[in-house]
Order: C-alpha cells, then structure tokens, then sequence
C-alpha cells in the first residue's frame, strides 16, 4: 500500500461522492456553446429546509441558473439516505442523485445493474477542470474506478489538508482549562485528569456538579470520540479511512482487523473507565439530542466534545473550545484521524438522464477556482465584501443568529456539511469569510499521518455481496455489545472471548479476508 503522507499534505479528497453538474473549461459556466437550449434537469437531493431554504429558493442556485441558463428542478426528500434505494424502483428516475450518500457497495451494485450511468468517457470533453485534477493527481481516478473499469460518481476535492470534514478533532473547553491552570492534555493519562478536574472542581462556577467530561449526543460515541481513541491505541495506522473499513496495519506490516483486537478491548475498557467514574455524559448512550446537547454547550457545562469542525456545536459557543488533533495513547500511538484522497458519499447520474455530458458541464465549473469561490463566497457586494485584502462576509451574514456559518447557508451551498461535488476553498479563507483567525495547529504535521493512507476500495460486485451481509450484522452486534462492555453490564475478563468468538460466527475472517484482497488489488493497479 503506497504511503500518502507526503501527498496528503498537497491533495486530501474528502470522503463524499456526489452527483452534481459542472460548467466547462477554466470556471467560465456558460453553456452557449452547449446545446443550445434551456432544457434542464432534475436533481435529488437531501431536504435541508430547517437549516436553509429550499434549493429552488436558495440565492446561489438562483444565480447559478442566470450564468449557465440551465433551470434545476429539485427534488428534496427527508430521511434520502434510507429512502434510497426504494427510490431506484420507481418508474422514473432523477437525472441526478445529488449530495446523496452512496457506498461504493451501492455505487458497484447499481452501476452494474445499469442504475447508474458510466461516466468515465465524458469527462475529458465535458468536465475539463475536473480531467485537469486527474492528470494533476493520478490517485483521484485511481480512487473512483470501479473494478469494472467505470466511473459512477464524481467526488468532493479538498486540496487543504485541514480542511474541516477531513480531520477528527478534540475540542477542549479552554475557559475551564485556563481557570484551572491546566494545560491542554497530551495523553490518554493526562486526558482522563483533566476530565477528572473538570467534573469536579466546578470550573464553570456555578456551584453546581452540572460539568460533564466528554458530552456529545447519544449514539455518537462510536462516530468521533472513539476513532480519535483508536488512533492513540495503535490502530489509525490506516488513517480514517482505515478506522472506518475496520482494519488497520500493526507494527509487523501485517492488515488486520481492529473489532476483534487486543487494541480495541482497550479503546473500550478505557471508555468504561470514563463512563464509568462519570468522566462521559451520563447520555451517552440514550437522553440527549443534538439541540440539548448545543443548549447544555451554551449553558457552560460541556468540557470536552469531538467532531470535524467547531461550529458543530454552535457558533454562539464553538470559541470556547480549543482544538487538540491528536492525543497519544499509553504506548506513544498517535496519528492523525484524517481522510486519504477519495472516499464515497453521492453525486450520481442515473440511466434516465439524456443528456450526461451537459450535466457534467454544468458541474464542472465547482471544480474551478472561480467555482469553489462562487460556491462558499458567493458574489462580492451581496454576499461579501472586501475588508483590506481579505473577503469578509457581508454582516447579515455574519450576525446570524445562529452564527456565520448557518448565515452563509441561507445564500450558499458549500458552507455546510459535505457531499458536494466541488473544488473545496483553503480552511484560513473559510474562517476569514467568518471574521474568524485562522487556527493555527500546534500538532499538525507530517510526524504524526498515518502510517499508510488507506482510500476507500470498490469493491467486486461478489464481495459486495459478502460485505453486505456480513457488514449489517456485524455492526448490529458491535454496537450492542459496546454498550454493553462500557456501562459494565459486561466484564472484560470472562465476557470478551465470547464476543470474538460471536464475531467470528458473524464473518470476521471473511471480512478480513476481503479487505486484505482488495488493497492487494488497489496496490497492483
């Protein structure tokens, strides 16, 4: 497996695939040289109405349609991720899937099936700011390539490493640590001192034992908090991606699997140890929403959270935190949680669109860098302004009520979450345009990347097959079983065994089997 560590640092592809259209050549978005006509398309897409108005009503989608005189109907669905697939039985289809998650299995399954249209042959004519990243950077279609030799998707680019989205994060309540004269924790040891503190020396000072350690909505633990913690137990060694496939490459170079490992019974003994002496949320796993977690953040009582990007938590509260991207484990592990070049998520052409290469121009104009401007800045005078030499967003934006970053969404598209088919914009001109400082990381360098970035494999449509039965089970059965060892209804002395032995039963050999073939695929093409 080729190591991505210095190639990181000039090119991370985050992990979402999209179906979204492109204008052509060098960010110029007219279509008059196309077809000719104002003939448009319909994209479905996720419905993000109760956090910004509908696509039709957005002022960047308006806009975009007087540049290129191609009109979009949107289709917005609730709930798109599990209604997906029941989508592709109807009659007609979209013309495009549009920020839409899709795993590779799904991508493999439906393009193979003629669901999804190839698109490997239009590019060149039809997108050629995304063909240019191509020849820029090999490992991009390396990536998206199926095993069938096709292209089913276009993906999101990040060419900044720290990009938020990219990089698992702690985010530490700085406020507390300076009241308490406490320095920002660089290992697990130091981590679970601080948290012991910060439950227990009442550092918001209300006189009130409300403080929780780490605190994020239910269910997320597994999400953030415990990749983070796996990197320091010697398992991000395959980067995020790694992490997220379930395997990661021990100090013998050898693949394995990290559900079943020695590693892992240590990841979650040592959250039992913080769930269990109150050092997590009492609601880890059950009682807390997004909204009340955020309410309790503004309330004072959060000390420690993880996540992608600050404003997660809301942007009336996200300068109380300070960034902390790694933290070493008891042995010294420590690597970054971060994305390798390409990953999956949704932006795909279906069977009844008759026109790909048009809705291909029109997308490839997100891959210029007047695109990726456009696409987060929008236009000078309406939705920012000059401030010195720097682009500043116009102050209806910035005091939005639920902060800068939801302000711009009411205008723009790629300004939150992810799954955009874009050229995303450096992460210091993202936090400019908040009238924000750029964060200046401390412990962000080539020291501490993973080992051997993995990118995501698609897979045959045979080990499709095997992973989707073997996947949906198993995950059902870690999850039971994480709750379980770490609220203590599980003992690790007589009850691990079992588990690995359940596991087994399940398919964990098989599963290993498949990952360890399909990298020696990838390493071979």
């Amino acid at each position: 497996m080729k190591k991505w560590k210095t190639s990181l640092l000039g090119l991370t592809l985050s992990a979402v695939v999209l179906v979204t259209l492109s204008a052509c050549g060098s960010g110029n978005a007219s279509t008059d040289e196309k077809s000719g006509d104002s003939k448009g398309f319909t994209l479905l897409s996720p419905d993000h109405s109760a956090d910004h108005p509908k696509n039709k009503d957005l002022w960047m989608w308006k806009e975009y349609e007087k540049k290129t005189g191609v009109p979009i109907t949107w289709q917005e669905t609730k709930d798109i991720n599990e209604k997906k697939n029941l989508l592709l039985s109807e009659s007609q289809l979209p013309d495009a899937f549009y920020q839409v998650y899709w795993t590779s299995d799904e991508l493999v399954k439906y393009g193979g099936q003629g669901m999804f249209q190839p698109i490997e042959d239009l590019i060149e004519k039809h997108a050629p700011n995304f063909n240019k990243l191509m020849e820029e950077h090999p490992e991009i279609r390396k990536s998206i390539t199926a095993p069938d030799g096709h292209i089913y998707f276009l993906p999101e680019l990040s060419i900044d490493p720290q990009i938020m989205g990219l990089t698992f994060r702690y985010y530490i309540n700085q406020e507390w640590l300076d009241k308490l004269g406490l320095e920002k924790p660089r290992t697990t040891e130091e981590l679970k001192e601080v948290l012991t503190q910060f439950v227990t020396k009442d550092p918001n000072g209300n006189g009130k034992a409300d403080e929780q350690g780490w605190y994020m909505n239910s269910g997320e633990l597994p999400n953030s908090f415990e990749k983070l913690l796996m990197a320091a137990y010697g398992m991000g060694t395959g980067g995020r991606t790694g992490i997220e496939s379930s395997v990661y490459y021990e100090k013998d170079g050898s693949m394995q699997l990290t559900l079943n490992s020695d590693r892992m019974k240590d990841v979650w003994k040592y959250e039992a140890d913080l769930y269990q002496n109150g050092l997590m949320s009492k609601n880890t796993f059950a009682g807390a929403d997004g909204d009340k977690w955020r309410a309790d953040a503004a309330n004072n009582t959060v000390g420690l959270w993880t996540w992608v990007s600050p404003e997660f938590i809301g942007g009336s509260v996200q300068e109380k935190y300070t960034p902390i991207n790694i933290i070493a484990g008891p042995e010294g592990d420590k690597s970054l949680v971060i994305n390798g070049p390409v990953g999956t998520s949704g932006l795909v052409i279906t069977k009844d669109c008759k026109d790909p290469g048009k809705l291909l121009e029109w997308t490839d104009y997100w891959y210029s860098q007047e695109g990726s401007d456009f696409g987060y800045l929008g236009e000078e005078g309406v939705t920012y302004h000059k401030v010195g030499d720097k682009n500043v967003y116009v102050d209806k934006i910035l005091n939005y009520d639920k902060g800068a970053q939801l302000g711009a969404y009411q205008y723009l598209d790629n300004v939150y979450g992810g799954g955009y088919p874009y050229l995303n914009p450096n992460q210091a001109n993202r936090d400019i345009a908040q009238g924000l400082e750029p964060i200046k990381y401390d412990d962000f360098n080539e020291d501490v990347m993973p080992e051997k970035m993995l990118s995501p494999v698609m897979p045959t449509p045979e080990e499709s097959g095997q992973l989707s039965t073997i996947m949906t089970d198993m995950n059902n059965y870690v999850e039971q079983s994480r709750v379980k060892f770490v609220t203590g209804e599980w003992n690790f002395t007589s009850d691990w065994d079992k588990y690995v032995k359940q596991l087994k039963k399940i398919g964990s050999e098989k599963l290993l089997e498949i990952r360890r073939t399909q990298y020696e695929r990838y390493d071979k093409e």
